[in-house]
């Protein structure tokens, strides 16, 4: 038993893992940094490379959050509720709150969206999520729905999951107007099928070689071109079929990139994913309300190619040292409500970076 055990371990690649949600979390600081300037007109030609890139992050995320959610499927609904959705819906809750408080003081200058002081806005925060802490809000739909359904056969759980993404990823087919919403149904499909198979993604990312990788990229890429230059986002199944790639590329890239040692600070990233993706915004935000009065500039309207870039650069490593800064504040990240126990075990694991 113990041989055996000892010869699957080593069978299973895990440290992939870090490096991935480092990959993810820059292209996320990336996506929002050309997001927030399309709105002074300073992202250059970035929203197309956007476009490009945000079929990857956030399956990539989901896909690795469901890798480690197995045991809740055994815990009743107190232990489900204490050990893992308390604290999701605290961090949702807090941070959304802290959001407000935020753009009390940073004046809010994305005319395409709602304010977030908004009172309406506000009130719904809880059923209608629409900051990017949508992210938070998922988990704990996903984590909710997971064990919902954990009595269904697991055929049947990933098959409606993804005619669900299917429908959610064909413009016209399911549009719920609402970005938490949205990606609920677009992405349960890859935590889902993460829960059920983690074992076999490790052993599989065991064995990825150079040349998988080179495949999975070129697929990517083709697809890419069908859904950007050529509009063909309709197809149903598209864009679904493009996130998939996305995410066995992501391991493959991940696996063999892990190794390269002056890329060591990828793992770092990704160990500080979460606090990251909860700090980046107010840093971006409160750039964008710097770079403001000076948006008609013309020396920076010339830098809008590459002004993307280095506010994202400077916003990942800013977000890093403020998230290494506020560490010894553990209310920030985990929920004091728990039990000292689980408490100390979750509050490890958030220092670690971990997005599940």
């Amino acid at each position: 038993m113990y041989i055996s055990l000892v010869t699957q371990i080593q069978a299973e690649n895990r440290e992939w893992i870090n490096f991935a949600k480092g990959a993810a979390i820059i292209l996320v600081v990336l996506y929002h940094s050309s997001l927030f300037l399309n709105d002074l007109d300073l992202a250059g030609s970035t929203p197309r490379l956007r476009l490009v890139l945000s079929y990857f992050p956030m399956p990539v995320f989901f896909f690795i959050a469901g890798l480690t959610a197995r045991r809740m499927l055994t815990w009743n609904l107190k232990d489900l509720w204490r050990r893992r959705l308390l604290t999701l819906v605290y961090l949702y809750l807090l941070w959304s709150v802290i959001r407000v408080a935020f753009y009390l003081v940073v004046p809010h200058l994305r005319g395409t969206e709602r304010s977030p002081t908004d009172l309406l806005n506000i009130a719904l925060l809880p059923v209608w999520p629409t900051s990017s802490y949508w992210f938070i809000w998922a988990l704990a739909i996903f984590t909710l729905l997971a064990w919902l359904l954990r009595k269904l056969p697991v055929t049947a759980q990933i098959g409606l999951a993804g005619v669900v993404a299917i429908l959610s990823t064909t413009p016209g087919a399911l549009d719920l107007d609402n970005v938490g919403w949205d990606r609920v149904t677009a992405n349960f499909i890859f935590f889902v099928t993460a829960v059920y198979f983690p074992h076999a993604v490790y052993r599989m990312a065991a064995r990825v070689r150079v040349w998988h990788a080179i495949v999975l990229v070129t697929a990517y890429l083709g697809v890419a071109v069908l859904l950007v230059p050529l509009h063909l986002s309709r197809v149903p199944g598209l864009v679904l079929f493009e996130s998939a790639i996305a995410v066995a590329m992501g391991v493959a890239l991940a696996t063999l990139l892990v190794r390269v040692k002056w890329l060591n600070f990828m793992n770092t990233l990704g160990q500080y994913s979460f606090q990251i993706y909860l700090l980046h915004l107010f840093l971006v935000a409160g750039a964008l309300a710097l770079l403001s009065p000076f948006a008609e500039a013309s020396w920076l309207q010339r830098a809008g190619n590459v002004l993307p870039f280095a506010l994202a650069a400077i916003v990942l490593f800013a977000s890093l040292y403020l998230a290494k800064l506020l560490r010894r504040f553990s209310f920030l990240w985990v929920s004091p409500f728990r039990t000292r126990q689980t408490k100390v075990v979750s509050h490890r694991a958030q220092l670690n970076g971990d997005l599940r």
